[in-house]
């Protein structure tokens, strides 16, 4: 039988790792086995109240069952973990006001990822990156950076599509140029305000500037000469084949340039980083190609 798609709105004010820690990813190993048909993906949104939007798709028949088992998880860690102050007699009783679980239908965005045929190929994209990135903050070690971690996943994603150096500066500068103008003061000229934010950003990569650049050099090198480690080499494989069905897919430069950034965008929420921050992260990791591109 075939499987579709449905979607469950996880409403929670406090930490969403937290929650993507010991609520979703738990419950994704109970019910989802690696290589089944059956599959899903999550983000992160706020609009209404933080929550994270997961989305699965399963055997019609197995829906009611898998509804049943969220509800009661939900109810559990809403009352393990309220985040809210609560009165004592409460608090061990009922999930805190405003926790919810929402369901809800999933609408893909056929245009932003090409057309009909390309969909299942961004939704294995969005797959394969959420099962890394609940991987990574199940073992995060304590004081990791999340933008660090992006960096990662973008130089996997963008080695993945084999372009030249020079192209993939310009998606840099695309991504860049798309929100950076989230930062800027309306009351400001937009071209002073790209370049003060620009140089704002200069400063601030400055300290770790040295060592980021290495270690991203060391990063893509074992990207090119097949030593990464298993987790890498298995998420760079999957990236280079999706990127493949792309690549052979008749799309022009500019659309394909909008899906990659698009996965870079989707790639920052599920890890958790905030619009405001995605322009600064770009900028470094245009840095460490351009480094990477000139030794």
């Amino acid at each position: 039988m075939e499987t579709k798609w449905f979607a469950v709105y996880l409403f929670y004010p406090g930490d969403l790792d937290l929650m993507l820690n010991q609520l979703v990813q738990p419950f994704i190993h109970d019910f989802f086995k690696e290589g089944s048909a059956e599959t899903y993906f999550f983000i992160r949104y706020r609009e209404n109240g933080s929550h994270i939007r997961l989305r699965m798709k399963v055997l019609p028949e197995t829906q009611a069952m898998l509804e049943l088992e969220i509800n009661q998880r939900a109810a559990g860690f809403f009352v393990r973990y309220p985040e809210l102050t609560l009165p004592q007699d409460l608090a061990a009783t009922t999930a805190p006001p405003g926790h919810k679980v929402v369901y809800s239908s999933y609408e893909p965005e056929i245009k932003r990822y090409g057309n009909l045929q390309s969909m299942p190929w961004a939704e294995t994209h969005f797959c394969r990156s959420s099962v890394f990135i609940l991987d990574w903050i199940k073992s995060r070690k304590t004081g990791a950076s999340v933008l660090v971690q992006a960096l990662s996943m973008h130089l996997i994603l963008l080695y993945a599509t084999g372009w030249e150096f020079s192209r993939l500066l310009q998606v840099c500068d695309v991504f860049i140029n798309g929100w950076l103008p989230r930062l800027y003061d309306p009351n400001e000229d937009p071209v002073q305000e790209s370049a003060f934010w620009l140089k704002q950003f200069e400063l601030s990569f400055s300290p770790a500037k040295t060592q980021t650049l290495i270690a991203s050099k060391s990063f893509w090198e074992s990207m090119t000469e097949d030593a990464a480690s298993d987790k890498i080499s298995r998420y760079t494989h999957e990236n280079k084949s999706i990127m493949k069905n792309y690549l052979s897919a008749g799309f022009e430069e500019t659309k394909l340039t909008e899906i990659v950034t698009s996965m870079m965008h989707m790639n920052n929420n599920r890890l958790g980083i905030s619009n405001y921050e995605e322009a600064y992260g770009a900028y470094c990791l245009r840095q460490s190609l351009d480094f990477i591109a000139q030794s």
